[in-house]
């Protein structure tokens, strides 16, 4: 029976799509642009010297010392200018019947000069001068006054060449020294003495002008909202259906129970180590989702919005924020590595936290070294990617660190506040930064994260987990230190094989399918900049304030109301209920196109698409914990947050391809119909399976 529903939806899943999905050239995201430029030499090096004849004297300058000018100039750097001077033509007679009225002959000067795979040589003859003018840019456009049918993004990447274009540059200097020969006269010419100058082209470049329609990389195939109808009515159907049946499907199991508290073992102050003090704990832990919150909040809102106004096509955002979130969907991988490897005298895991935020300010620190950040998208994204190796490792190691010091009666009230945290350094990094981005530039804001990362990581770093150890590795242990604990740290072999038997249940398994279906409908995150701040008109600080601020209260208000709810009526079905109600929603959305300009209808839309979705996720989080055995419970839950991110790229990755072909409104239809596909994920997940099958294994 189960089997036969799946095959039917997946069968009515695909009817839409039939024919609709063929390779199709990807939309070029074409426009309309004005070009004004303007072009500065600024000067790097100058020297004379004497260059004796076939002697090829080579050397390299650097653009290190003028990267101020550089920035100040545009910070496009297109060429290397050689100027060579060599005036004189100094010849001496030999011994033998010379009049003095004899010709020098003109010597040969040449000058080479070599940036990458880019090589230039140009000679000249004595007296004289000439240039070695190397560029790697297309000249072509930069002479026209207005450039049509291709993206702004198109454009600079022929003329912005990046970090490529700067750093050293080598150079060389030739002379092949001829001397007058007659039969009976002869001059010598050992040389040349010659003067260069060497400087950098750099260009400013203004692009105005608006891209037309297929600038916002989405295409104008169109699917009526009827082809979606079997489906929808289908799965409202299956739904009726589920709750028509709520004890088979286990929709009434409370996913989150009350545990008594033991007042013994209260959160009171007894020390200042992470196991005594309960306001240590939630100062560390919340600060920590800060950090991590800042850096997600940046990224999918702040940079996104920015290299979206910049001319960046969707398809480059969904690859920026593919290997943004690719450390995330792997994070599991670092559990058993740090269940492994620990330095117990500073704490099971606060070396690891140190270690991944430090990683952290150094990646951050570096970003600021790219000259033009939305040109150089590819050397962001993997920026962006090493940086979130470090976010990841954070991330799963303070959750260890919270299995580790929590009491059991805290878990539940301090997730709320690590989650709130999360949501509060999203903030900061999307709708705070975004908003300022006008005023300190994206590098101005990438600068200011790092102080605020540096004093986060101040919390953790004089904070210790247990009595006795140490602050630093040179630190001395605390004289008030407590019998110490003997921590037992198994081998990579006792560990999987406790992983292999919590995968092994039929609902822990299917858990995975869940976690890997929930964001598909995140293809849809980087078409809304576009929609918005291209199509309909939003600034770019309008964006990010309603993305980065308003929707993040939303989400928090959606985690807090879904958890309420699950608590009352059963988690799954405020899953089930839930994502069908934001399927809905969304429809709507795709269906009343015309009104898109107002902003209150998109504020409104958006905020209850988000609130309900909300419920949604925060019930699947409860759900993963309740088929969770608790012996592996970090890395099996970690691998079940690591599926999910691995979903969102997923979505990501299907941007381009949607988006090449179907207008905004069917965009909007198959988001809808990818969220009720968790419905389908979450029907057949028993939350007591993995209970009831632990306590009949020790019972045996």
């Amino acid at each position: 029976m189960q089997r036969m529903i799946v095959m039917v939806l997946a069968t009515m899943l695909l009817v839409p799509f039939a024919g609709c999905l063929e390779q199709d050239g990807a939309t070029s995201e074409a426009g309309t642009f004005s070009l004004s430029v303007e072009w500065t030499t600024i000067p790097l090096e100058s020297k004379s010297g004497y260059y004796e004849d076939e002697q090829s004297i080579s050397w390299d300058v650097a653009s290190e010392s003028i990267s101020d000018q550089i920035e100040d100039s545009g910070g496009i750097v297109v060429g290397v200018l050689m100027s060579l001077d060599y005036p004189n033509e100094d010849e001496s007679p030999n011994p033998g019947f010379c009049t003095g009225l004899e010709n020098n002959v003109p010597d040969t000067v040449s000058g080479t000069v070599s940036k990458n795979e880019w090589t230039l040589t140009e000679s000249g003859s004595n007296p004289g001068s000439h240039v070695v003018n190397l560029t790697w840019h297309n000249q072509s456009l930069l002479e026209m006054e207005t450039i049509s049918g291709m993206s702004k993004s198109e454009i600079l990447q022929q003329i912005d060449f990046g970090i490529d274009a700067l750093g050293s540059y080598s150079l060389t200097i030739l002379v092949d020294a001829e001397a007058y020969d007659g039969a009976t006269c002869s001059h010598t010419d050992n040389g040349e003495d010659v003067t260069s100058s060497i400087s950098l082209l750099v260009v400013d470049v203004q692009l105005e002008g608006d891209e037309d329609a297929s600038v916002l990389s989405v295409g104008e195939g169109a699917i009526s909202i009827l082809l979606f109808s079997p489906w929808f009515i289908g799965m409202f159907l299956l739904v009726g259906y589920l709750f028509s049946k709520k004890e088979r499907y286990h929709l009434t199991v409370i996913l989150e129970e009350d545990e008594a508290i033991d007042e013994s073992r209260s959160s009171i102050e007894e020390g200042k180590t992470l196991v005594e003090s309960y306001r240590a704990r939630v100062l560390t832990l919340c600060a920590l989702y800060v950090a991590q919150g800042i850096p997600w909040g940046f990224i999918t809102v702040t940079f996104v919005t920015y290299l979206a106004v910049e001319g960046v096509g969707a398809g480059q955002l969904a690859f920026l924020l593919t290997l943004g979130t690719l450390p995330w969907s792997v994070k599991f991988l670092w559990g058993p590595i740090i269940d492994r490897y620990q330095f117990p005298e500073m704490g099971k895991r606060r070396p690891w936290i140190l270690i991944a935020q430090t990683g952290m300010i150094v990646v951050l620190s570096s970003m600021l070294l790219i000259p033009n950040m939305s040109s150089n998208v590819t050397l962001v994204g993997i920026m962006f990617l090493v940086y979130n190796i470090f976010t990841a490792l954070q991330d799963v190691s303070t959750d260890a660190l919270a299995v580790d010091i929590l009491e059991p009666h805290e878990f539940e009230k301090v997730n709320s506040y690590m989650f709130t945290s999360k949501a509060v350094g999203g903030i900061i990094g999307g709708a705070g930064l975004g908003t300022i981005i006008g005023f300190v530039g994206i590098k101005g804001a990438i600068v200011l994260q790092i102080p605020i990362l540096v004093a986060i990581m101040l919390v953790p770093l004089f904070m210790t987990e247990k009595p006795g150890e140490k602050l630093f590795p040179w630190s001395e242990s605390s004289e008030k230190k407590v019998e110490q604990q003997t921590i037992e740290q198994k081998n990579f072999k006792e560990i999987f094989e406790n992983i292999k038997i919590a995968f092994s249940f039929r609902s822990a398994q299917l858990g995975i399918l869940l976690s890997l279906i929930i964001s598909l409908s995140y293809f849809l995150i980087p078409i809304l900049p576009l929609l918005f701040v291209r199509e309909l008109g939003w600034t770019e600080e309008q964006f990010n304030a309603t993305k980065g601020g308003v929707i993040l209260i939303v989400t928090m208000l959606g985690y807090m109301v879904g958890g309420q709810l699950g608590k009352q009526f059963g988690g799954k079905s405020i899953i089930i209920g839930a994502a069908f109600s934001t399927a809905l929603i969304t429809i709507v959305w795709g269906m009343n196109e015309s009104l898109w300009s107002n902003g209150i209808f998109m504020m409104t839309v958006w905020s209850l698409q988000t609130f309900v979705w909300a419920m949604v996720s925060i019930n699947i989080y409860s759900l993963m914990m309740r088929i969770t055995w608790p012996e592996v419970g970090g890395t099996q839950f970690t691998g079940y947050m690591a599926m999910m991110n691995l979903s969102a790229i997923i979505g990501y990755q299907l941007t381009a391809p949607l988006a090449a072909r179907f207008d905004y409104s069917t965009l909007f239809y198959i988001a809808a119909l990818l969220e009720t596909v968790v419905v389908l994920g979450a029907m057949f997940i028993d939350p007591e399976e993995t209970r009831r099958a632990m306590a009949k294994r020790r019972s045996e």
